[in-house]
């Protein structure tokens, strides 16, 4: 499998900054854009790589990425499904993870090409949770029918979800056949989205969620700084949640389940604990000032885990328990809880050991505007604490 990075295009969107240079050598952090796209593709596994980029700023990126990856010149903006073209002969018969340079992810896309590299024929894209309907209305939105995308609809004036395309594609060789079929848009370009709509119509086209943060640096001068400030955060490479499929076995004897994966955590648990909540139940939602992570596993019932992102208002839900037996693995930056779907046994491990005596623990009311319609109640049993009484 081979790896191939996009970094085109005018960047007119962050005009005055790259009146001099290409948008995806401008820094975030403490390195330049392109080389978030090099480091994310190269630990999860790819060590073939080819750059597209305008002929204007191609021997700039020669300069800083070096000789160990191929390089290929567009000489016009014609688009992204025009730029990956000029990678057929480089990619030949193998397959093909596409990255576009401005966008940057805080975690692993590790899960989305192992998963591609199990998928038998077809493209992969990788989905994010885009809470603003406006920021929507300037990117491309799946429609969902029973779990699957039926079409991918381009900077729709209504979006159809709340779920967005990233820029991460991933394909086998036939996509350049695909390419060399499409029609050029109404701005003159060849667009990615058309190519995965083939994918849809043809019913090849599979996805994943990516649940931690997600931002195009390349949108907008604003959108720029905004990835540069979450960039800048210490947990920013590790506030991505994790939900991690638990092991379950039963024969006449009885039966074996797995109650973590501990391998999986950036920090190690230093206190496990058990609670029982009734149906109805909320507990929280809490956060953690200074970097407690926490764990949760349903061992009985069904519970539904929340997270809040209280920065950026991005909220995460996933029902975990009887039909769905995973743990949920939740930085201790954001606002977490859940609430109990039915009589549930709940075990969560943290990463630091409860003080009473100086406990840290915040709050974020349950029904925040942010919030409240991800849980199934409006009407929950609550703690004084969590009720605000």
């Amino acid at each position: 499998m081979k790896g191939v990075i996009l970094a085109g295009g005018t960047g007119s969107r962050l005009d005055p900054l790259t009146k001099i240079t290409n948008k995806h050598l401008l820094p975030i952090g403490d390195k330049p854009m392109v080389q978030w796209a090099v480091d994310a593709l190269t630990a999860a596994g790819l060590t073939e790589l080819m750059l597209v980029t305008g002929a204007d700023h191609a021997d700039d990126f020669q300069r800083l990425l070096g000789d160990d990856l191929r390089y290929g010149r567009q000489e016009r903006p014609g688009g992204i499904a025009e730029a990956l073209g000029l990678a057929r002969e480089f990619v030949g018969d193998d397959r093909a993870v596409v990255m576009l340079a401005d966008n940057i992810y805080a975690g692993s896309i590790d899960e989305t090409i192992h998963n591609f590299e199990r998928q038998e024929h077809g493209a992969r894209v990788l989905l994010a949770h885009v809470r603003e309907r406006e920021h929507l209305r300037h990117l491309g939105v799946p429609r969902m029918e029973d779990g699957r995308i039926a079409e991918i609809v381009e900077k729709p004036l209504e979006p159809p979800g709340q779920l967005a395309v990233t820029g991460l594609y991933c394909y086998g060789p036939d996509v350049f056949d695909v390419i060399s079929e499409l029609e050029p848009s109404g701005r003159g370009e060849l667009e990615i989205t058309d190519v995965n709509n083939h994918y849809v119509r043809a019913g090849t086209l599979e996805y994943d969620i990516f649940h931690g943060y997600w931002g195009d640096a390349g949108e907008s001068i604003d959108a720029y700084y905004e990835v540069i400030d979450r960039a800048r955060r210490p947990y920013f490479a590790g506030d991505r949640i994790q939900v991690v499929p638990l092991q379950q076995f039963e024969d006449a004897r009885g039966w074996f389940v797995e109650l973590a994966r501990l391998s999986l955590m950036p920090k190690q648990p230093r206190q496990t604990n058990v609670s029982f909540s009734c149906a109805g139940t909320i507990r929280g939602l809490h956060y953690h000032e200074r970097g407690q992570d926490d764990l949760f596993v349903c061992l009985q019932g069904r519970a539904r885990v929340v997270a809040l992102d209280r920065d950026t208002g991005e909220t995460f839900s996933a029902d975990i328990g009887d039909d769905n037996f995973a743990a949920v693995y939740v930085p201790g930056n954001l606002a977490h809880g859940f609430e109990a779907l039915t009589d549930v046994l709940m075990l969560y491990h943290v990463t630091e050991e409860y003080d009473p005596a100086d406990p840290d623990e915040q709050g974020v009311p349950w029904d925040d505007p942010r919030v409240v319609d991800v849980w199934s109640t409006r009407s929950p049993i609550l703690s004084e604490r969590d009720s605000g009484t």
